[in-house]
């Protein structure tokens, strides 16, 4: 109902593809903010909990899983049929 008094358009659906990744920009957004606010500020929020923070041996690579390395031993699994 507020899209329509602000003339915006309202758009609600899914993320149908695998997510797109670039370590070279997760490597410097750790590199810039730290572990921790990735662990608060962007895993924690996720609704779903899609998002978790593994060892880069032990990340899933199962259909449906993307993963990007934030550092040398960690990584960041996304899982693709959960994320919103």
């Amino acid at each position: 109902v507020n899209a329509i008094q602000r003339s915006d358009m309202a758009v609600i659906g899914t993320w149908r593809d695998s997510i797109r990744v670039n370590e070279a920009l997760a490597k410097d957004y750790m590199a810039k903010h730290g572990m921790e606010k990735l662990v608060n500020d962007v895993i924690s929020r996720c609704p779903t909990k899609a998002l978790s923070l593994k060892n880069t041996a032990n990340v899933s690579r199962a259909d449906g899983i993307s993963s990007v390395a934030v550092t040398d031993t960690q990584s960041l699994q996304i899982d693709n049929h959960n994320c919103v």
